[in-house]
């Protein structure tokens, strides 16, 4: 159970997504007692033009480094440039090695053009390393997280309430929970036991009150992204692919593909307890 993030892993690429992760990563972290890991990867070469984008991208690192450790006195960070063919595969090397509590990944593409451009599956990292991974965007950088969606299946989140409770109590947040049924939910009786015992867990842990709606849902993760919106939350916590994953005409990509550069809207990818 984690009981704070004290070890935070960002990727950076030294865009505003790098300042949005950092940001968002400083504002999760303990303040007396973390430690932030920034790691950019290159891909590798002996070249001397080759060299000298690993001097500039060293150089940033550093520059980070300092500027981090000068915001918030009480974390220390590491900087380290890897090389790589695979930027996925590097974050999910370095996450085995380093051991974090989170990772944080900014990320600018809306849904205007997420198809020009690859980049990190942050739904597969956290499958694969089994730690949480947020996903932002420049519009979330200075906003606090109020309100908390968290979707509810056939089984209770454990994992998911234990990190709501945990940024709820940080921030103050108001949770909302988001019960997702078929065409007739209310006679799911398993569905309306585990919404019940998810919420009675939740009440058990907070001080203020937890909101809760139903829908009749065929596209889980597009159904609980327009939820969100509609109340202007802050963050969802999701379950890789079954939650996050919103299927088109190319396939399925990652919920925060669909979500505007300029929203505050983030997303936390929370690989259920075993």
């Amino acid at each position: 159970m984690t009981t704070a993030f004290n070890k935070i892993l960002i990727p950076v690429d030294f865009s505003l997504n790098t300042e949005t992760a950092v940001k968002k990563a400083i504002g999760f972290a303990d303040p007396e007692n973390a430690f932030i890991y920034l790691l950019h990867i290159i891909k590798p070469g002996t070249s001397a033009a080759h060299k000298y984008i690993a001097g500039v991208a060293d150089e940033k690192l550093r520059q980070w480094k300092d500027t981090i450790e000068e915001t918030a006195p009480g974390i220390s960070v590491k900087a380290d440039l890897l090389r790589g063919v695979s930027v996925q595969q590097a974050i999910v090397d370095a996450t085995r090695v380093v051991g974090p509590d989170l990772i944080v990944i900014g990320k600018q593409d809306g849904r205007r053009n997420w198809f020009l451009r690859p980049g990190v599956s942050p739904d597969k990292i956290a499958e694969k390393t089994n730690c949480p991974v947020l996903t932002a965007k420049p519009g979330s950088i200075h906003s606090k997280t109020k309100i908390i969606v968290i979707p509810i299946r056939h089984f209770v989140p454990e994992r998911k309430i234990d990190l709501a409770v945990l940024i709820a109590e940080k921030y103050r947040a108001q949770v909302h929970l988001l019960a997702i049924g078929g065409d007739n939910w209310k006679a799911d009786g398993d569905l309306t036991s585990t919404f019940l015992q998810t919420y009675h867990q939740l009440r058990e842990k907070l001080r203020h009150p937890i909101e809760y709606f139903s829908i009749n849902s065929r596209n889980l993760a597009r159904d609980t992204l327009e939820y969100a919106d509609s109340i202007m939350a802050d963050m969802i916590l999701v379950n890789p692919a079954a939650e996050s994953g919103i299927s088109n005409f190319a396939g399925s990509r990652h919920i925060s593909d669909f979500i505007a550069r300029d929203s505050k809207l983030q997303v936390l990818d929370v690989v259920p307890y075993a």
